[in-house]
């Protein structure tokens, strides 16, 4: 049993090419028969595969003194092999009440966020978790249960984000509990694991027996093969839906996604439901949160409402549709006012945008564009303002006749509504001298009497100028 098991272990590793010869893997080990199996595993297999082994474990603060002997089992363990072992403790409750999420959710994401620097910190190859097929099985009736799609009923992924490994994602509770009799492993008992107001736990312990007993035996192996199959056909749709994004967006950061959508009638309804998910995961929101209902409103809705419509979705998410585009914001939409002295340079609050001034000699001045602005110094030497928008914004823009309010200037340039307290407004006293990004005004023009000029530019925060 020993040898298949271990083969079984090898030949995942392979299949999927989670490792190579010469790795450093860290091993997440919580105390528990999975993990204590798997590292194991591992340990036999070092010398062949020549890996650099570490464990780590996080006690999430939940069970007290039981926690604590957890991560006294795994750094006696560990050290019983010889390797180097990383404990650190996290409050759970803590960070489930800031962010209003679950204790399972919460301690899944603590978990991952320490097992993500300690990999970063020792520079390691992969992170490997005990993950099972049982686990497997379990987390694809879970989100039968809920209701997910292709994306949720793959299931537990052989790698995820490129640094986390399963090696043991083909390996059965049953043959877990024999090779750990076979070989006198000692492990931890959770009892957390026996709570049934745990909905993982009344699978585990009463759904899963009882499909295996009334229905089919190899239920485990079903759902596996049943993960495996929607996980390749989900691949391929995210594939897709990325060649969409890639042909597709304007602009993306943690908060803002702008996109053309003129093709999205012809997109297929299967690329369309990803690409919603994208959307919300893309400008902070809880994608995973989303139901069926929620992402059909919105896939109807980018191809039926009119330009200007606004759409909002729980945790401050907006949707804009433009004439041919939409903009998806994340979070609050601010207001800023900041008083400056050129020349110098100012960070645009709640952009990723700098205004840069710089004063010079006229023979020296490039040309105007939307992000430069060119003045003669001598008549806008005084305190600018540089701040959003506000009602009454009136301008003269260089090149037309007269004046006109920004609101009517934001909808001839298409500006979305959920972005426009995101453009600079540049002002000396009560007049506009720029509106950044689009449009200098015919206040402080140089003329043929100009000799320094002041120049104004729009730039990203990491450029140089």
């Amino acid at each position: 049993m020993r040898e298949t098991l271990e083969k079984k272990v090898e030949d995942t590793v392979r299949r999927h090419g989670m490792l190579k010869p010469g790795d450093h893997v860290i091993v997440a080990v919580s105390g528990g028969v999975d993990s204590v199996v798997l590292l194991h595993v591992l340990y036999r297999l070092r010398e062949k595969w020549r890996l650099t082994l570490k464990v780590a474990h996080l006690d999430h603060g939940l069970r007290g003194h039981e926690a604590k002997e957890d991560a006294d089992f795994v750094k006696e363990y560990a050290m019983s092999l010889g390797l180097i072992c990383i404990v650190e403790r996290a409050d759970v409750l803590a960070h489930c009440q800031r962010n209003d999420c679950s204790t399972e959710q919460g301690a899944r994401e603590l978990r991952y966020d320490f097992l993500r620097r300690i990999f970063l910190d020792y520079q390691a190859d992969s992170v490997a978790t005990g993950h099972t097929a049982n686990d497997q099985a379990e987390t694809v009736l879970m989100r039968l249960l809920r209701g997910s799609g292709s994306s949720g009923l793959s299931a537990v992924r052989p790698i995820r984000d490129d640094w986390v490994i399963r090696p043991m994602l083909d390996v059965t509770a049953a043959e877990i509990t024999k090779y750990s009799f076979e070989h006198r492993l000692s492990f931890r008992s959770d009892r957390t694991n026996v709570d049934q107001d745990i909905t993982r736990n009344r699978i585990r312990h009463h759904l899963l027996p009882l499909l295996q007993k009334e229905y089919n035996p190899h239920i485990v192996g079903s759902l596996v093969r049943l993960a495996n199959v929607i996980r390749v056909e989900a691949e391929y749709l995210d594939e897709q839906a990325q060649i969409f994004l890639e042909k597709n967006t304007l602009h993306s950061n943690n908060c803002l996604l702008h996109l053309k959508v003129d093709t999205w009638p012809g997109t297929a309804t299967a690329i369309q439901r990803i690409l919603v998910r994208h959307f919300v995961g893309t400008v902070g929101g809880k994608k995973e949160c989303l139901n069926y209902h929620q992402i059909e409103d919105i896939r109807a809705w980018i191809e039926q409402a009119k330009t200007g419509q606004i759409r909002e979705l729980a945790g401050r998410i907006r949707f804009e549709k433009r004439r041919t585009g939409l903009v998806v914001y994340g979070g609050e939409i601010e207001s800023y006012w900041l008083d400056f002295q050129p020349p110098g340079c100012v960070h645009v609050p709640g952009t990723e945008f700098s205004i840069n001034v710089l004063e010079s000699t006229l023979n020296d001045a490039p040309k105007a564009t939307p992000n430069r602005a060119i003045f003669d110094a001598e008549l806008v030497s005084c305190l600018w303002t540089i701040r959003s928008r506000k009602p009454g914004d009136v301008m003269s823009p260089y090149g037309l006749r007269g004046h006109k309010s920004l609101k009517k200037l934001f909808n001839e340039w298409d500006v979305p509504r959920l972005l426009r307290n995101r453009v600079p407004v540049v002002t000396a006293g009560k007049q506009v001298l720029w509106v950044a990004g689009f449009r200098q005004s015919t206040v402080g023009l140089v003329n043929d009497k100009t000799r320094r000029v002041l120049i104004a530019e729009l730039a990203p925060n990491n450029s140089n100028g």
